[in-house]
């Protein structure tokens, strides 16, 4: 009788193991999500470094003139995303919108920290991108850990110990 129930009872840990387990669908979300911030975050560090990379190697005339350009871009990227989450009613959207808010200041200020920093420190100012990386990263990490968690709250076992007894 007790080596019946020990066998019924690890049976029911195994099957609420495997429930337990993310869906393919669940799965695929999270690698979604996680991919879509790998990119923003590759885009904006490509971003902030080709404009470290103008300032540094072009004239100043030439490089105000371009940072104003990707300002105003930046910028009107930055209206357009806040635009289209409140049209869908997207929070993640308006999450993003305001991601892109924050590298517009920063975009906007760059010019001004350029002109009060001697020649010498420019190259320190490459590492900022490194800042904008170590986000998204720990972006993604909490969006996984999230999801996990959500996931598995989400799973009842009331039904099965119910139904076994």
């Amino acid at each position: 009788i007790v080596l019946n129930k020990l066998e019924k009872s690890e049976k029911m840990v195994e099957e609420l193991t495997k429930r337990r387990k993310m869906t393919k669908i669940v799965q695929d979300m999270l690698h979604k999500n996680i991919f879509v911030n790998c990119l923003v975050a590759i885009c904006v560090v490509l971003y902030i470094s080709i404009i470290n990379i103008i300032y540094i190697h072009t004239s100043q005339n030439t490089s105000k003139l371009i940072l104003k350009i990707l300002a105003m871009i930046s910028i009107f990227f930055t209206i357009a995303i806040f635009e289209i989450s409140y049209r869908k009613d997207s929070g993640k959207l308006a999450i993003f919108g305001i991601e892109s808010l924050v590298l517009s200041i920063v975009v906007l200020y760059i010019p001004k920290i350029y002109e009060n920093l001697e020649r010498k420190f420019y190259r320190e100012l490459l590492i900022m991108p490194l800042f904008f990386a170590i986000y998204y990263i720990a972006k993604s990490i909490i969006i996984h850990f999230k999801t996990d968690k959500e996931y598995k709250d989400n799973l009842s076992d009331v039904k099965e110990i119910v139904k076994d007894e």
